[in-house]
């Protein structure tokens, strides 16, 4: 495939903007403004069970590109603060299912209502012009990291 002819100086921008972005969106993952301490995994775990309801261990991780003991190391630690609820299957011991107590859920969604506060601030930065190309390229990176991910795991 032929390079683009601003591949370098996009290349460039991108290094640059790789760790701004990785923190901007670690400071909207966290809670510090409910007076929590939510470490961005944690958060993630939260989000992803608000979402699915109910998962198993197993899909959990993968959704999270965890391996499952991280994300059970996660879960132990939510489960501990009574945020995160864990039960094991009657018919097979093996699968463990969790999900959000009702406190995980409210704790989740007051971190939805933060998050999209902190989103909002930063989307209005981009004029309105700009704004359906920059969601639709952020579409593609977004499925381009999860088609790379998904890829390394096979």
């Amino acid at each position: 495939m032929r390079a683009r002819a601003n591949e370098k100086l996009y290349l460039g921008q991108l290094e640059w903007l790789g760790p701004i972005l990785v923190r901007g969106l670690g400071l909207l993952g966290s809670v510090e403004a409910m007076g929590e301490d939510y470490s961005f995994s944690q958060t993630m775990v939260l989000q992803v069970l608000l979402i699915h309801r109910e998962m198993r261990m197993n899909d959990l991780a993968r959704s999270l590109g965890l391996s499952k003991a991280n994300a059970t190391g996660l879960v132990e630690r939510l489960v501990r603060r009574g945020l995160v609820e864990r039960e094991r299957s009657v018919l097979d011991r093996r699968v463990v299912r969790v999900r959000l107590s009702r406190s995980g859920g409210r704790a989740a969604r007051r971190l939805v209502a933060t998050q999209r506060r902190g989103l909002a601030r930063m989307m209005r930065r981009i004029p309105e012009k700009n704004l359906a190309v920059f969601m639709a390229t952020l579409e593609q990176v977004a499925l381009g990291l999860d088609e790379a991910r998904a890829g390394s795991q096979s």
